[in-house]
């Protein structure tokens, strides 16, 4: 049988924890306000993307990028994701908070990492 050696310690075993309600907020100014992306990118101009588009080599240039849902195509109560109306950190928040959620590849691993240095318990995984 194999002999039962205590746990080998890390760094992170002895950080406090902190409560966690919420993902650590994002970088850009439009998802730290729940601002909803706007899904519209034909509209965007700037000279390098428009210098890769010129180069494209399919034959129908006419490319939609515009994944946008209009507003009203479903009412306020639809209770899944609309693109351009919603907030996708307050779509996710929601529902990670409300219903079990399965994490796979590396939002997963985010999640670990995150939690070995802030020490995540049972209820803040779900």
């Amino acid at each position: 049988p194999l002999p039962n050696l205590p746990r080998k310690l890390f760094s992170y075993d002895h950080v406090e924890p902190k409560p966690a309600k919420e993902p650590p907020l994002p970088s850009s100014e439009a998802a730290q306000n729940h601002i909803p992306n706007h899904y519209t990118y034909s509209s965007v101009t700037h000279e390098k993307i428009a210098a890769i588009r010129s180069k494209t080599t399919l034959a129908n240039t006419d490319i939609c990028l515009d994944y946008k849902q209009s507003s009203n195509l479903y009412p306020e109560s639809y209770p899944h994701f609309v693109r351009g109306r919603d907030s996708l950190r307050e779509y996710i928040t929601s529902l990670f908070t409300s219903k079990i959620a399965i994490y796979d590849g590396a939002m997963g691993t985010m999640i670990q990492n995150y939690s070995k240095r802030n020490k995540l318990d049972e209820e803040e995984y779900r």
